[in-house]
């Protein structure tokens, strides 16, 4: 997958196999498990699947995210 982060002026992009999310951002992981990088949640921009890894969903669209604050 592309992750896409905005770190200043221009956004840059990082290609991982794999993520792990915590509370404040996300440990990209390459295809043997090692740590490739970390992008806190104030710069993440948005993850973009690989062809291949796109999901279909049964009813074309994707769930609505959960909020913890209900």
């Amino acid at each position: 997958m592309k992750v896409v982060y905005k770190p200043g002026n221009a956004y840059e992009e990082i290609n991982c196999f794999d993520f792990r999310e915590y509370e404040h951002g996300i440990v990209l992981h390459d295809e043997e498990g090692y740590n490739i990088g970390y992008v806190p949640h104030e710069i993440l921009s948005h993850i973009e699947p690989h062809e291949g890894e796109m999901v279909d969903f049964e009813d074309g669209q994707p769930p609505e995210p959960g909020y913890d604050d209900e």
